[in-house]
């Protein structure tokens, strides 16, 4: 480590060579301090916010700050220190859910919550890096009062300078770092840490401390590990998912260049656990391209199974085959068959997701290294503590002596993809025993057979209207994969935003069937379930809005204030229906709603929160996307405006603007373009030149972006701003073209007019 670097280039953990004053802070005699994080790098700025958060309490010289990744080796041996658990005096300070949770359960280790998803870096780590910032500051303190023999009470520090103003003794942290490494608080418990309204640091502008290192090269991702001795691992898994390796001829290749075994991937019930959806085959060489061209030319037969007589269309009739089934109901509210049966108009709707990748831009990887009592990991995820638990089922291989070696993670966007690409490479590095082995997917491999994908999904919604347009009823039917046998996510996907809607319908009923049968190994994906409920209810809610003749914008506004704001319980109304008319207003204003525009453009308006049954809150974020549409059916994105909630306060808001503008890309992609087609039992995008990544003149020319607050804490920022994009373009496509459409993408539709 180069003291007063930002950041390493190689950020994986390394054992304190200065004063550790606790798990996540050292600070070395030349005052640099070093701040471990305990989050992936994957472009959201946890090397920024992270230390700023810590920073903000330790009252350290920001400029002498460096960051390194937490080590989940030391998280799995010792536990979280008893300081981090306490009930904070303020219960705004402490959001639910800070303990890890894992497929075996629930534990504390010292770094607590080391995967980074569900839009929960800031949300479920700000409070306690706010104390132990906060607790180091107060041994640092403690140390220098030892020293001068005063209260430490009667001590200030700020910038890394500790000072008694009574006599204009100094003194810095460096100086004093050793002395409060020996020293233990005598009642931890007492730490507070500051609100909002105290911050210096946390919500100003900072630089991304990552981006040099990245935009130079420097930047080690799991891609580019090189260790001696190391060997290369190509893996193909059969392309027909749930199918398994008949037999290969190892023979046929046994003599080509740099070739040196061939490693045969297990599908049974204990890779299954580990996310294995497929047997495959891996070859080992000398280097990558050598592996790739000896498999992909070694003979292999593979066992399809039932796979092969499986594709999109007989995937959506089983979808439309569940709404058979009763599914489940879990609310009722009014009478709504009496409010249909007498309604003035009956409006009926059916919208379609479809399945679709992460398509991130690092395909799966990971560098291992197995021996007979320790395995060494180096490569980027979004969750180390999972890959522990993977590879120590694999191995037998105690927690305690897996070493993580996290590096820079290019893109997850669900678990570094939801793959097995961890579980590929320690079967291999368990084969070659002693051995480093590289193993790195192709493209097709990440984007085929490899990965999960977010669900294909069904949604029917019908409304009873008045006679003039406002619905007395609305009935809501959902069906999908979230939940199901295997699948991850659970049913909190599968109705999230649709339990308890925003708008004021007197009689409405949800109901969702699981798809338990499912074929398409499932995962999560950025948005989860949201992206498609919020393009289920915000469609249908234009549509309501136009079959009355009603503004979309000011038809949202008025549901909204007919729903009586809830009390205090959340029951009987709902609860932040003031916030929401706060993000609709601003959006609408921002964007000039109801100015002319020229021929052919329209403005297309959405607003979601992404609220779930297990955590009522959520992000309130409202946008107004401005869309053309050519005579020839050409959509041009020129404009978005986004009114987004900040809460109490955003801790990096440079991080938070580069999120939402990363989301607009991604949900304008899942709008025009992007599915992933099964003909065959198999997927058939996996690469570029079929799957469609919007080049730069596509993005919106403009991306406005305001805050607003309110008195409560964020869900989160990663994941709030995709699911609006979708039902706001498409309404605006309507408005311009009279074609209602009501399946993702819009490349299958013709949307020419004129």
């Amino acid at each position: 480590a180069v003291p007063g670097e930002a950041v390493a280039a190689q950020p994986w953990y390394r054992d304190a060579r200065v004063p550790e004053i606790n798990a996540w802070i050292t600070i070395a005699p030349d005052e640099t301090v070093t701040i471990r994080v305990g989050q992936s790098d994957m472009g959201t700025g946890v090397f920024t916010a992270n230390p700023m958060m810590v920073a903000e309490e330790l009252q350290c010289d920001w400029s002498k700050v460096r960051a390194e990744f937490a080590s989940a080796n030391r998280d799995a041996r010792e536990s979280a220190p008893e300081w981090t658990l306490q009930a904070p005096g303020n219960d705004i300070m402490n959001p639910a859910g800070n303990a890890a949770t894992t497929r075996g359960g629930r534990y504390v280790g010292v770094y607590r919550r080391m995967n980074t998803d569900s839009s929960g870096n800031v949300r479920e780590s700000r409070y306690f890096l706010q104390l132990a910032g906060a607790e180091a500051r107060e041994r640092l303190l403690l140390a220098a009062a030892t020293m001068w023999g005063v209260p430490a009470s009667d001590l200030v520090a700020k910038d890394s300078v500790i000072t008694h103003a009574a006599t204009g003794r100094r003194t810095t942290y460096g100086a004093v770092a050793g002395r409060a490494a020996q020293l233990q608080l005598p009642d931890p418990s007492r730490i507070r840490v500051k609100t909002p309204a105290q911050w210096t640091l946390m919500g100003t502008e900072q630089k991304e401390r990552a981006v040099p290192l990245k935009v130079t090269g420097q930047a080690v991702y799991g891609i580019d590990v090189r260790l001696p001795g190391m060997l290369y691992a190509a893996v193909k898994s059969c392309p027909v998912w749930w199918g398994d390796v008949r037999n290969y001829d190892f023979e046929a290749i046994r003599n080509r260049p740099g070739v040196h075994s061939a490693v045969r991937l297990r599908l049974d019930e204990v890779t299954r656990t580990c996310r294995v959806h497929s047997g495959g085959v891996a070859v080992v060489a000398d280097s990558w391209w050598r592996a790739q061209a000896a498999l992909d030319a070694m003979p292999i037969e593979w066992d399809y199974g039932r796979g092969e007589a499986i594709n999109s269309a007989t995937l959506l009739e089983d979808h439309m085959a569940s709404f058979k089934e009763p599914g489940t109901t879990p609310i009722d509210e009014g009478n709504v068959d009496a409010a249909l049966d007498g309604a003035a108009n009956v409006i009926e709707a059916t919208y379609t997701v479809p399945y679709v990748p992460r398509a991130r831009m690092e395909p799966g990887n990971q560098t291992v290294l197995v021996t007979d009592n320790r395995v060494d990991i180096w490569g980027g995820d979004q969750n180390p503590q999972e890959i522990q638990e993977f590879t120590s089922t694999l191995t037998g291989i105690a927690r305690e002596n897996i070493h993580i070696h996290t590096a820079f993670l290019g893109g997850g966007y669900g678990n570094g993809g939801n793959g097995p690409f961890a579980a590929h490479a320690v079967q291999v590095a368990q084969a070659l025993k002693g051995r480093p082995v590289k193993m790195l997917w192709s493209r097709d491999e990440d984007w085929g057979s490899g990965t999960r994908y977010q669900p294909m999904g069904v949604g029917i919604l019908r409304a009873a209207v008045d006679a003039d347009g406002w619905p007395i009823a609305i009935d809501v039917r959902t069906t999908g994969q979230y939940g199901g046998p295997g699948a991850t996510g659970g049913p909190d996907q599968q109705v999230r935003g649709l339990i308890k809607i925003p708008y004021f319908v007197p009689n409405y009923r949800y109901n969702f069937r699981v798809i338990t049968d499912y074929y398409v190994p499932g995962g999560n994906r950025r948005a989860t379930g949201s992206r498609a409920n919020c393009f289920y209810l915000e469609s249908f809610i234009n549509e309501l809005a136009h079959a009355a003749g009603k503004d979309p914008y000011q038809y949202r506004r008025e549901l909204l204030t007919r729903n009586p704001a809830a009390p205090a319980t959340g029951v009987g109304g709902f609860a932040r229906r003031d916030a929401w008319l706060t993000a609709l207003d601003l959006a609408a204003k921002m964007s000039g709603w109801g100015a002319p525009l020229p021929e052919g453009w329209a403005r297309g308006i959405a607003i979601e929160d992404r609220r779930r049954p297990s955590r009522p809150h959520g992000t309130i974020c409202a946008q107004v996307h401005t869309v053309e549409v050519t005579r020839r059916g050409q959509v041009r994105h020129h404009r978005v405006d986004v009114a987004h909630e900040e809460g109490f306060g955003l801790v990096h808001p440079v991080a938070v603007r580069k999120q939402i503008e990363g989301q607009i890309a991604w949900g304008h992609d899942d709008a025009l373009y992007q599915e992933t087609t099964v003909q065959g039992g198999r997927a058939v995008e996996r690469n570029f030149d079929t799957f469609p990544v919007s080049r730069i003149n596509e993005y919106p020319r403009e991306v406005n972006i305001q805050f607003f607050k309110t008195d409560r804490w964020l869900y989160g920022v990663g994941e709030e701003s995709i699911p609006q994009v979708m039902p706001a373009i498409y309404d605006a496509v309507f408005q311009v073209t009279g074609k209602r459409i009501r399946s993702l993408p819009l490349k299958h539709h013709d949307v020419s007019w004129g």
